[in-house]
């Protein structure tokens, strides 16, 4: 069977087994990666179980050795985003053909409406988002393997990529443990992302941008809304801090002309349980924040300052002078630590936490929150005060600029020669390339300190992940409207060119030292 036509017929297959995100039908996934490796000579492949995961998902890896330990990684994730943005068309959705024939009654913008006259494209969910380029990659792992050459090759499909990175977080340590146990050298890792085309060049990465989720819960001073002047509403705190900071500019990171989006507030609640006329005594919120080269010190160190303006400008407006304090989440844990019985106490509620976290009853940033109350509650600690702490899932920012190699350089200029692509410094979508190398001088005291759930209910191996500094590229398929119900991928660049170019990216690496 001719390439092209192998990359489609792996891609339909890939397409009709629905891997929704944050499910157990992720499993079906790598239970077909698993047969397909079984079927190929020479290929040495396993499941990693992620460890205390409520879905019992797994990373699936298989590795070709070529003649030397020079090594070439494809990564991929192999879960979807849900179908709910497919309306009356969701049953279709993992139907390519079914799918294909449905949308020649739906109401089409005139883009969409052109390439499915075009016949050019392939629609259906996850056919962009990104089982195109795993079944690209795939395709070529199986070419690869009936005729090794002088690069060895890995194959890893991981899930969870669009909730917590869950897989990834998982597979530091598995790559480790493989470059040891094979004598590997790892010089490239390839995680084919679709891309976009701007100006008619296909828009690829050298990075992945950092993300950070700060959560601020602010303490008030409960009264009757008639006595307004005595207390201190936290709801107006709030309001200042995100009317301050939602959108800013001047929150954003820049690199090389490149700036990430704005930061964006995602989480608003009070805490009241019912409705009456006194004011309430906390509000929580979160904050989406991006980055290239802040680290959480300045993160912690901004939302401190902004927070404290926050306070003063309320107390500006009422005219007040009542105290609230502002602190991070590992300066109240100091506190409350000098409260008896207060460690039994805490490890009861974090174990509690990663239950409701297992039992899908809760979420990251909320139990993040729950805790900060339950210090609170502990410790009686009644005055108004505003806490900043940081929720999962954590980002590092990855730039494989920042150790570049006259080798990792020429691929690009070969890449370059071969497909009209611009590479830019940062992917600004987040994504699991960010846990392919961190700076080695890393200092994550700041995150350890202020992410409560570190540890059990959010395993993250740092020290592993900073013995990677494996240099990538997010380099994909073209594809269009990810995650929309008109997601699809264009048929030749995912079936003809971007196989040509993993090719060559595997006999690169075999013949030059990255």
């Amino acid at each position: 069977m001719a390439r092209a036509a192998r990359v489609m017929e792996i891609l339909q297959d890939m397409i009709h087994i629905d891997s929704e995100t944050n499910t157990p039908k992720e499993r079906q996934m790598e239970l077909y990666l698993q047969q397909f490796f079984s079927h190929l000579d020479d290929v040495a492949s396993g499941l990693i179980h992620v460890p205390d995961d409520n879905c019992q998902r797994s990373v699936v890896y298989g590795l070709v050795r070529g003649s030397t330990g020079h090594t070439v990684i494809f990564m991929n994730h192999h879960d979807v985003v849900d179908v709910e943005s497919y309306g009356y068309l969701r049953d279709q959705a993992f139907d390519p053909q079914g799918l294909y024939k449905a949308l020649e009654r739906a109401p089409l913008s005139e883009d969409v409406r052109r390439d499915w006259e075009s016949g050019e494209w392939l629609f259906g969910r996850g056919s962009c988002d990104m089982k195109g380029g795993a079944a690209a990659q795939l395709a070529v792992f199986e070419d690869y393997a009936a005729h090794p050459g002088k690069a060895s090759l890995i194959y890893l499909s991981l899930p969870d990529e669009e909730t917590y990175s869950a897989g990834m977080r998982t597979a530091i340590t598995l790559l480790n443990e493989l470059r040891s146990s094979y004598g590997l050298i790892y010089d490239i890792l390839i995680d084919s992302e679709p891309n976009h085309k701007e100006q008619g060049k296909l828009v690829a990465y050298t990075g992945s941008v950092g993300k950070i989720l700060p959560v601020v819960l602010v303490q008030g001073k409960p009264v009757h809304i008639g006595c307004y002047d005595k207390g201190m509403n936290p709801v107006g705190v709030l309001a200042h801090l995100i009317a301050a900071t939602e959108g800013s500019r001047e929150l954003t990171d820049s690199c090389d002309g490149e700036q990430t989006p704005p930061p964006a507030w995602v989480y608003l609640r009070d805490r009241k349980e019912r409705y009456d006329v006194t004011l309430p005594q906390r509000v929580a919120a979160a904050l989406n924040l991006l980055t290239y080269d802040k680290t959480p010190d300045d993160v912690m160190y901004v939302l401190l300052e902004e927070t404290r303006r926050a306070v003063h400008d309320l107390q500006q407006t009422m005219g007040s002078n009542l105290p609230v304090s502002v602190c991070s989440a590992d300066e109240l844990l100091q506190q409350a630590a000098a409260y008896p019985g207060f460690d039994v106490f805490y490890e009861a509620a974090k174990q509690a936490s990663f239950v409701a976290l297992q039992d899908g009853r809760s979420t990251y940033a909320e139990e993040t929150i729950h805790l900060l109350e339950q210090i609170l509650d502990f410790t009686g600690m009644t005055a108004p005060m505003a806490v900043v702490a940081f929720a999962p899932p954590y980002y590092p920012a990855a730039d494989s600029l920042s150790f570049p190699t006259p080798a990792f350089t020429g691929l690009l200029e070969k890449i370059s020669s071969m497909m009209d692509v611009r590479f830019e410094r940062y992917f600004n979508g987040v994504s699991d390339c960010s846990y392919c190398c961190v700076d080695p001088d890393f200092d994550e005291g700041m995150v350890e300190k202020n992410l409560l759930l570190w540890g059990k209910a959010y395993p993250f191996d740092l020290e592993s992940l900073k013995k990677l500094q494996i240099p990538f590229l997010l380099l994909g398929p073209w594809g269009k409207d990810l995650h929309e119900r008109t997601e699809r991928v264009h048929i030749e660049s995912v079936s003809q060119k971007l196989p040509h170019i993993l090719d060559t990216i595997i006999s690169y690496v075999g013949q030059a030292e990255l």
